[in-house]
């Protein structure tokens, strides 16, 4: 991978050191120019003239294709979204629930998987099981858990691919295949997951799977797909109704429902502008092949593990090798506050990374695009930070 031609294409990062894909990617000139040229597009020829409605109407088909691509799935199976939230309550809000329905979830998760939960909780009198994972498990000890805590009344399992607070790669198909043996639907939440990691929605066996396009695939904000296995399309109905609920419809009030599609999930104008800065950030990624930005990614992270194993005061939260593994790393710095290490970072050495507040740590991403000596620049700053935290 040419790593210095695919960092000429992003002098938005000259002057810092980004390790925070896992919240924001860095938007490359791929990306800006696809959303600059098709604004100009719409303002200079008429956003509602013939034939700028049709190529709007062929960004918005060659999204479903790309990311069909990216997942391995149909194109009928996707539903685009404005990211990985929006998908996930697409979901919650259109299963048919009924008092006493479980829905399994685990401990680890971000708060955007958790509270519209515990809002299904409230509102539909859905029972909660939560799975607790020891920040040391491995995925045999993962599935077990899981397996002890989904029951036969368990309607949904839902869970991230990889847990943003500690980088954890759960066990998704082995957790889909007990899930399904009692009939459960499972719903994964994808934040971490393209442009990170290979993506096979047949080979993880999920019915659901709900991503963004901002993060490691470098994309816009307000984008993202949501994967919906198809058999599975008529039994989620739409929670907000919009133009492509019925195609046949009177001012009597009768119409005929779109039940076998996707499209009955569509709602009015989206922006093609930002649409087209999705498509051109997963177009490039395919070109570098998900299996090589894999490898590059979990190289860099081996590198920075490394590295901050080798430092005194370190506590690494993260999975040191083996299946579990991902590109993030999290890690707490022994007497050290994490938001004020993360801003020290920031002022004394232009590092971008996060703090996460759950694990009283920080978080770091490695990226395809990074180097190794932003790894060892971070590393030695960390060691500084640690040093001082001693003093």
């Amino acid at each position: 991978m040419d790593v210095k031609k695919i960092r000429s294409l992003m002098p938005n990062i000259n002057d810092m050191t980004y390790l925070n894909t896992g919240w924001s990617g860095p938007s490359p000139t791929y990306v800006v120019d696809a959303i600059k040229s098709r604004l100009e597009i719409e303002s200079f020829n008429g956003p509602t003239s013939p034939e700028i409605l049709e190529s709007g109407q062929k960004i918005m088909s060659d999204s479903k294709m790309l990311v069909s691509k990216l997942f391995n799935c149909m194109p009928e199976e996707v539903v685009l979204t404005d990211n990985t939230t929006d998908g996930i309550n697409l979901i919650l809000n259109g299963l048919p629930w009924k008092p006493g329905d479980e829905v399994v979830l685990c401990d680890l998760e971000h708060p955007s998987v958790l509270l519209p939960a515990y809002n299904l909780q409230s509102s539909k009198g859905v029972r909660l099981r939560m799975v607790s994972i020891d920040l040391s498990s491995n995925h045999n000890d993962i599935k077990q858990s899981f397996a002890s805590t989904i029951t036969g009344r368990t309607r949904l399992v839902m869970f991230s691919h990889i847990q943003y607070s500690t980088g954890l790669r759960m066990p998704v198909s082995a957790i889909a295949s007990i899930a399904h043996k009692v009939g459960a639907r499972v719903l994964v939440d994808g934040a971490q997951g393209p442009g990170h990691i290979d993506l096979d929605m047949n080979a993880l066996g999920v019915d659901f799977y709900s991503s963004p396009g901002q993060k490691w695939l470098l994309g816009p904000d307000q984008t993202g797909a949501l994967f919906i296995k198809h058999n599975l399309i008529p039994e989620v109905q739409p929670s907000r109704i919009g133009f492509g609920f019925s195609s046949n419809f009177n001012l009597e009030g009768r119409f005929d429902a779109v039940t076998q599609s996707v499209d009955k999930f569509s709602m009015s104008t989206t922006s093609a502008p930002l649409r087209a800065g999705y498509n051109a950030a997963i177009t490039k990624i395919l070109e570098l092949k998900m299996p090589n930005v894999e490898k590059r990614n979990l190289e860099l992270t081996k590198i920075l593990k490394e590295g901050l194993s080798s430092i005194d005061g370190i506590n690494i939260l993260t999975p040191l090798d083996g299946n579990e593994c991902s590109a993030l790393t999290t890690f707490q710095i022994n007497g050290a506050d994490e938001s004020e290490a993360v801003l020290q970072l920031w002022k004394n050495d232009k590092i971008v990374i996060r703090a996460i507040q759950s694990q009283k740590g920080m978080r770091v991403s490695t990226s395809f695009f990074n180097t190794e000596d932003e790894i060892n620049k971070l590393v030695d700053a960390i060691e500084q930070l640690s040093n001082k935290a001693k003093a």
